[in-house]
């Protein structure tokens, strides 16, 4: 009875240790479990004209960064950079086709169809995350 408990109490040990670890030095757990920190990709800021009555009524602004786990993660996006911006200017104005304009400044739901475009572009796997780090209309002067 004495060995059960004994082998209760080490492996609550080892559990609450592993966890401990996961939660305060995660930058040391991932890379032994083979999740590498890549790190982020900076891109230039993307301006999308926004129609009106068939017309240039404004521009949406995003300015976003990209975070890769992945080994070579960086190389990938930054290959895939014409595409992954195709891509979104599509998504952007066929959201304007289906009379969508108020989404555009719903950060959670831009955010999650870009993710989900940008996954289709680059693979799954690649971009871990999408940080919105400034999204704005600019009026046409």
């Amino acid at each position: 009875m004495k060995i059960v408990i004994i082998l209760v109490v080490l492996l609550a040990m080892i559990g609450g240790g592993g966890f401990a670890a996961w939660t305060f030095f995660p930058d040391m757990v991932k890379p032994m479990l083979g999740i590498y920190p890549e790190g982020v990709v900076n891109i230039d800021p993307l301006i999308m004209p926004i129609f009106e009555d068939g017309t240039v009524r404004r521009f949406l602004v995003l300015e976003l960064s990209f975070e890769v786990y992945q080994p070579n993660g960086g190389l990938i996006v930054q290959s895939q950079l014409p595409r992954l911006q195709n891509a979104f200017l599509t998504y952007i104005l066929s959201l304007q086709a289906n009379g969508l304009n108020d989404k555009l400044t719903d950060l959670r739901f831009l955010k999650d169809r870009l993710m989900r475009v940008t996954t289709d572009v680059v693979g799954p796997g690649v971009v871990h995350d999408i940080l919105l780090k400034n999204v704005f209309e600019r009026p046409v002067s």
